[in-house]
């Protein structure tokens, strides 16, 4: 009995399903009563201190052609209120369908259904009985109001976390996503995260309303920001009091009155580095007049939404962008967020990098790219000397104020394959002041990364890393260790100790050889946690013995590389310095091929450093095609250096011992 008295209960409530044509903003204008405990403007809901919410809500209305509404846009600028809790309160009582309702994290979800009650109860909609209220269901199981969905006329709400599994095999009309950056932008199972949600819309392709709504975080993991850049990007427009031009409320943006200068938010401290109170406001792109924001809100109600991509072409699909520098004036002002900028920013100070996050996604509503760190492959190419490659430039070395050169290493880099081989090297002088010379570069073997791509076949000889066989890479690298190397002022000198990369191909290829050769030769890879950086002011040695096996080092590599570009950013003008800096990079003069931008140079800018989640540092290559392997022998031959000063002073048993006492030792033992 109780069976068929639900299903007459579901035909009963079909039946009250109605379509109307009035429009999500004014049906909550009409029925929306705001109570004191979710706003401090008490009263009928208005748009009057959100109106670039209008169009946004109103995108949801049938006749309206947009089918997917992505959103990035800073906080505090009312979305919640008016958005998403207004359009399901419209979709409920005039265009009824399944809706989902996604937040960022389990820990929001009562505080959505909550905020959703509220906005049932202040609109009628309870007291008019289209919500289904669990008392009147027979069974639990069909339950209609509860905190996991509410079911209403002709549709059912559901509450749930933005993530993939919660998105499986489920079937919806309507969608507010909000915090759409909380989600994996793709996983093995369900592959490209928006495609997988359009699939779960399938059902109504024509129907459809999806509202993809978040604040921005990490450019390179960001999900709102290619969301948005497929749509026609629409901006709010503003009339400047000045000109009467409408503009978009920028940060910074580029004068168009006075080229070469700043537009844009403005501010003055005082010479104590500190804010003057009353100096906030904003100068305009288009004529330079400067105003503050008193009257904000009879600017923002005087804009409007502007496409900002001219080449968009699809009408369901649009975007809006919206900073908070638009946010109604009773939450933060403008004075607020300069505030906000100068503790990430101090004047004369360091920047904070994760309050400088904070800021740009939260008050510009724009996603985050790390600082980066990065040397120009140019400027470098300024410390080419003139010595010839293949020489140890003792004379040079001493006129520099360097001293001799007291130590060669070799780093060297595998690539390739097992049977496509290739071995790239430095060779690298230092000398007693610590200043750097290259000696020499080259590459064993000939492997072309994608050559099978090339529109041509090159002909050559693969070498292979397969010892005892022809062409294998380490007799010749065996052959360069024992070259015997001598100086412009007659000294002969060896290649002292040598790292090879050997965290590919190892088990089977480099760890046969660092047994077998005769050479001084260490195997080096990075440590497990050099993926995701050290910690900014961490104190850590660089490199340590491997536990696993004998002459195998394990590096931070992120440290190493550290110390790199503190050298790679070094300037010397002999004219102004007699000395060099300690670390200084010296380059010879380009023959044969080397030492040229386009095959050495350049991979010393493939990489740049940037700051990572929890303010670790990370080094990582700024395109995955860019070619970093002379810069990654510099490292080994760096790394080989650091392991040889620790094997003496711990042969020597000297206590915290630096460079200076290295050099020491090795010139006593050469006089003697």
């Amino acid at each position: 009995m109780s069976d068929i008295k639900d299903v007459i209960d579901d035909i009963f409530y079909a039946a009250e399903s109605r379509i109307s044509n009035i429009l999500p903003s004014e049906w909550a204008e009409q029925n929306r009563f705001m109570t004191s405990d979710v706003s401090t403007m008490e009263g009928m809901f208005r748009f009057d201190n959100s109106p670039y919410t209008r169009e946004i809500l109103d995108c949801l209305a049938p006749d309206h052609p947009a089918r997917i509404i992505a959103i990035k846009k800073g906080s505090q600028l009312g979305f919640s209120t008016s958005v998403l809790e207004n359009g399901i309160g419209w979709i409920m009582c005039e265009n009824p369908g399944n809706i989902l309702f996604l937040v960022g994290h389990e820990s929001l979800v009562e505080d959505a259904v909550k905020k959703v009650d509220v906005m049932i109860d202040n609109s009628g909609i309870r007291q008019r009985n289209i919500i289904r209220a669990a008392a009147n269901r027979s069974r639990k199981t069909k339950s209609g109001d509860t905190n996991a969905k509410k079911e209403f006329s002709g549709g059912e709400l559901k509450f749930g976390i933005a993530n993939h599994k919660y998105l499986r095999n489920i079937s919806m009309r309507y969608g507010f996503i909000d915090d759409y950056e909380a989600m994996k932008s793709d996983t093995k199972e369900s592959g490209d995260t928006l495609s997988m949600i359009r699939a779960r819309f399938k059902a109504y392709i024509k129907k459809m309303k999806l509202y993809l709504i978040s604040s921005p975080e990490r450019l390179e993991t960001s999900n709102i920001e290619p969301a948005y850049l497929k749509g026609d990007q629409r901006k709010w427009h503003v009339p400047c009091p000045c000109c009467g031009e409408h503009i978009v409320w920028e940060w910074e943006v580029d004068s168009k009155c006075q080229p070469g200068e700043k537009a844009g938010i403005t501010w003055q401290v005082d010479e104590k580095l500190k804010l003057i109170p009353g100096s906030v406001g904003y100068i305009c792109q288009e004529c330079g007049g400067f105003f503050d924001d008193r009257n904000k809100t009879e600017m923002i109600l005087s804009g409007h939404y502007r496409p900002t991509a001219p080449d968009h072409t699809d009408p369901e699909y649009v975007s809006y962008h919206l900073s908070a520098l638009y946010a109604p004036i009773y939450m933060q002002g403008w004075t607020d967020y300069v505030k906000d900028y100068l503790e990430a920013n101090p004047p004369g100070g360091k920047r904070d990098e994760k309050k400088h996050q904070t800021f740009v996604n939260q008050c510009l509503g724009e996603c985050y790219e790390p600082q980066g760190e990065s040397i120009s492959a140019e400027s470098l190419q300024m410390n080419i000397r003139t010595y010839e490659v293949g020489t140890i430039p003792e004379k040079l070395s001493i006129q520099d104020g360097n001293g001799k050169i007291v130590f060669i290493t070799l780093g060297s880099d595998m690539n390739g394959t097992e049977d496509d081989a290739r071995l790239d090297y430095e060779i690298v002088g230092w000398s007693e002041a610590g200043a750097s010379y290259s000696i020499d570069h080259g590459s064993i073997g000939t492997f072309i990364p994608k050559e099978n791509q090339l529109s041509y076949k090159v002909d050559r000889r693969p070498w292979t890393y397969r010892r005892g066989g022809e062409y294998n890479v380490w007799d010749e690298l065996d052959r360069i260790m024992e070259t015997k190397l001598v100086t412009d002022t007659g000294r002969r000198m060896v290649i002292f100790a040598g790292c090879l990369d050997s965290g590919y191909l190892a088990t089977s290829y480099a760890y046969p050889y660092l047994d077998s050769t005769n050479n001084n030769v260490f195997g080096v890879k990075g440590a497990k946690e050099a993926g995701s950086g050290l910690h900014i002011d961490a104190d850590h040695r660089s490199f340590k013995p491997a536990l696993e096996r004998g002459k195998l080092w394990i590096l931070q590599v992120n440290q190493i590389k550290d110390v790199l570009s503190t050298y790679m950013n070094q300037t010397w003008d002999p004219r102004i310095h007699k000395i060099q800096p300690s670390g200084f990079m010296n380059f010879p003069t380009p023959s044969d091929g080397k030492y040229l931008l386009h095959n050495y140079f350049i991979h010393f800018e493939a990489e740049h450093k940037i700051i990572g989640n929890d303010n670790r540092f990370i080094w990582k290559k700024k395109q995955s095609h860019l070619q970093n392997h002379l810069y990654d022998c510099r490292i080994y031959a760096m790394a080989a250096r650091d392991i040889m000063v620790e094997q003496l002073f711990q042969a020597m048993k000297v206590k915290n011992g630096v460079w200076s006492d290295f050099v020491a030792i090795l010139l006593d033992a050469n006089k003697g």
